[in-house]
């Protein structure tokens, strides 16, 4: 019983991974872009370079093109 227990608390407990990592955030889009997407580097008005977990706390959304 304890082994099930166990199995459904690893199933089912949202796992964090590290996302500590920066990204570029456009502000006024609210689009971010990993740092090598070539659109991160077109971006140069409105941009900032944060953390992942900070964009999306801004309500940002990933890029199409590289996932963010």
């Amino acid at each position: 019983m304890k082994k099930i227990i166990l199995i459904l608390t690893l199933i089912f407990t949202p796992v964090f991974a590290a996302s500590a990592y920066t990204v570029k955030y456009n502000t006024n889009t609210k689009i971010y872009h990993d740092t090598s997407c070539k659109w991160a580097h077109k971006c140069t008005k409105n941009c900032i370079t944060i953390d992942h977990t900070d964009a999306i706390k801004r309500g940002g959304r990933p890029c199409k093109v590289c996932g963010g």
